[in-house]
């Protein structure tokens, strides 16, 4: 009955605009009946998942066929309706990070989430320059600088500082190829911001001898002097705060290690964990994850002591100002089980801050897969990061996965995957309740935010035909609308590599991916050959 009523209704409608001259009634009433059909189905849908975040009653999650939550609608409608919320919204406060210069993954927290107004038309290069680099540094942002640069080159060879307004060399500093056998080499450099507004620059030799701590002055554009850390570790700097990582074979344990601003002093040693896997192993991740900091908390994933056989990486909470952990995430599902009996846990991998809570994935909620299998049954689930209580966890959704994750104002964007099909999923933030999902190509990647907008690109056909350039495309966070897409070349251009949020291991050693966005929202990054901005 209530198809009929709407479909009358519909016919009506239309008969009154005077469309019936161009159409059948029987065209009429089949398009009506359709049209009522999906509008029953859409809110019976929309009324089964009102809520999908959270434990049902008795701590156990339900699993559930239906993934909820709205299409996202690329109307231009909609799309204006955006736009004007976005043009008059106030600054979103992104999480509050120590430091002034540019972070590889935004701020502090991990989240990729840049504090930037956002791209509201699809960006051209502002300026591209090609000084002869070949295999230029992922660049760091200080101010009105870029700093990258290259030895594996003749001509302006060393790291060079360039302006962002116009893409001219400001200086260079090329003495550091001339160290360490390194000319006519990539390199694998890494920056970090210094407390006294000065650059840290990391640099190994290739000739095995030791690794060179440059301090850089950014404003005379002068080496101004080296630093040696109290321990050798794997050093880690997020907002000029330190810490590094490695293992005492002789004691059988990995240590976190806590610096001073100058590296001189070891400020404390975290001993609690476990040593390296064996890197053949099947379910090998290296001991640490990558780290989130906030609120003098830093939150890594690790392998813990007196974790049980067979140990998985748990996210620990570190206080930052003694080095001992705070809490630990210990409700990891069974994800995984061997011939004999042993299960692995899920990995609660790398954690990112986003909404004021630390949000990592788990696995293996619908139930434990076979030894080799995909776990079934994968969810967001989001902890305080001083306490470590769980605020919520989304419904797992029978035969997804989820991958990339991406902090946008009020929500997480995340990358979804459900055999061949791949989806973009906004959650809430506030309480993990799915807003809007939308389909997408095999090839698309999520990769940054700013202002509420993120961004994502897709591999299409060059019209060279010899290789691939990148759909560049901005899309509303609140909604999932596509605000506007462009196409970027792609030859010598690793424009989507670098921001999955677990690291990819072909770019080991990597300081991260070959482009940031700076405080005026611009793109800045830089190709194989030289550098570029994109606003």
């Amino acid at each position: 009955m209530m198809k009929a009523r709407i479909s009358l209704l519909a016919i009506a409608c239309m008969l009154v605009s005077g469309h019936v001259a161009a159409q059948s009634l029987g065209n009429l009433f089949k398009q009506a009946v359709k049209q009522a059909t999906k509008q029953a189905t859409d809110k019976i849908e929309h009324q089964a998942q009102t809520r999908i975040a959270g434990p049902a009653e008795g701590g156990r999650i339900q699993p559930s066929g239906m993934a909820g939550g709205t299409r996202a609608d690329d109307s231009p409608v909609a799309r204006e309706a955006a736009l004007a919320r976005l043009r008059t919204a106030a600054p979103h406060p992104v999480c509050a990070a120590p430091g002034t210069m540019g972070q590889v993954y935004g701020t502090t927290c991990n989240s990729r989430e840049f504090p930037a107004p956002p791209l509201l038309a699809a960006p051209k290069i502002a300026w591209e320059t090609r000084p002869g680099w070949w295999g230029a540094w992922s660049p760091f942002l200080v101010g009105n600088l870029m700093l990258t640069g290259s030895c594996n080159n003749d001509d302006n060879a060393g790291v060079s500082a360039l302006d962002t307004r116009t893409g001219k060399t400001v200086w260079r500093i090329a003495s550091i190829c001339a160290t360490g056998n390194r000319r006519g080499t990539t390199g694998n450099v890494a920056f970090f911001e210094l407390p006294t507004g000065q650059v840290l620059l990391v640099y190994p030799r290739d000739d095995g001898s030791a690794v060179d701590y440059y301090v850089l002055d950014v404003k005379t554009g002068r080496i101004a002097g080296s630093l040696k850390p109290a321990a050798n570790v794997a050093l880690r700097g997020l907002g000029g705060i330190f810490t590094g990582v490695n293992q005492s074979k002789q004691d059988g344990v990995s240590n976190l290690v806590g610096f001073s601003p100058t590296l001189d002093r070891v400020l404390w040693r975290n001993r609690g964990f476990r040593l390296a896997m064996r890197d053949d192993d099947p379910h090998y991740k290296p001991t640490f994850s990558p780290s989130a900091l906030a609120d003098g908390v830093l939150l890594l994933s690790a392998r813990s002591l007196d974790q049980g056989e067979s140990p998985t990486r748990q996210l620990h909470a570190i206080d930052l100002r003694d080095g001992k952990t705070l809490w630990r995430h210990d409700r990891q599902p069974v994800a995984q089980r061997g011939g004999g009996g042993e299960g692995w846990r899920s990995d609660d991998g790398t954690p990112m801050v986003a909404g004021g809570k630390a949000i990592i994935r788990v696995q293996g909620l619908l139930g434990a897969a076979g030894n080799g299998m995909t776990p079934e049954g994968d969810a967001l689930r989001a902890l305080d990061p001083r306490t470590g209580a769980e605020a919520w966890t989304t419904k797992p959704i029978a035969g997804t996965s989820i991958e990339n994750r991406v902090a946008v104002g009020d929500m997480l964007v995340a990358e979804v995957r459900r055999g061949s099909a791949h989806a973009l999923w906004g959650y809430r933030l506030a309480d993990g309740v799915l807003a809007w999902r939308r389909e997408v190509s095999a090839q698309t990647r999520l990769l940054a935010s700013a202002g509420g907008v993120f961004y994502v690109t897709e591999r299409v056909p060059s019209r060279r035909g010899s290789d691939q350039d990148y759909r560049l495309q901005g899309l509303d966070g609140e909604s999932g609308t596509l605000l506007w897409a462009t196409t970027v070349p792609g030859h010598n251009l690793d424009l989507d590599g670098g921001w999955g949020i677990e690291p990819d291991p072909r770019r080991r050693g990597s300081q991260g991916p070959a482009w940031r966005i700076g405080g005026d929202g611009a793109i800045y990054g830089v190709t194989l050959t030289g550098a570029f901005k994109l606003q």
